[in-house]
């Protein structure tokens, strides 16, 4: 069992700055409408609320995302982890494509890599340091197969 713990900051590009800034600025833009033009304060408390829980997405998601491989293990931590997979179970990796939807989607840019597993739950990270990470991974389990876009 590898004992080393190595932690991966997550890259971050200008397209996932614009999407977030851009919801972040619809958000506030409906709080300010409902709030001057229809003085329907109860709508802009919502919307408000809203944008609370987006700016904080938007803050854990850019500053806090870290990728842990810790023994045998790859998880993905905001300050907590919330997402933890075996490397073992780990099948393929490809590389240079996005996941734009899904639960287990973890990168903060584009071109990232889609990591499946025997247990068919893929998720999409984005470390800055690509190739040292695959380094690692095939370390722990060389018989990954790395699928390159």
């Amino acid at each position: 069992m590898n004992t080393e713990k190595q932690v991966f900051k997550t890259r971050i590009d200008k397209t996932f700055y614009l999407m977030h800034f851009a919801i972040l600025a619809v958000i506030l833009f409906l709080s300010i409408y409902f709030s001057y033009i229809y003085k329907n304060l109860s709508m802009s408390n919502v919307f408000f609320g809203w944008l609370s829980v987006a700016l904080l997405f938007t803050i854990t998601s850019f500053l806090l995302l870290k990728i842990i491989i810790n023994g045998d293990y790859l998880m993905i931590n905001v300050g907590f982890n919330i997402y933890k997979i075996d490397i073992k179970t780990i099948n393929t990796v490809q590389t240079g494509k996005t996941m734009w939807f899904g639960i287990h989607k973890h990168g903060t840019a584009t071109k990232g890599l889609i990591i499946s597993s025997k247990f068919k739950n893929d998720f999409y990270i984005t470390p800055q340091e690509e190739a040292l990470f695959l380094h690692k991974l095939l370390e722990i389990n060389p018989t990954i197969i790395i699928k390159k876009d």
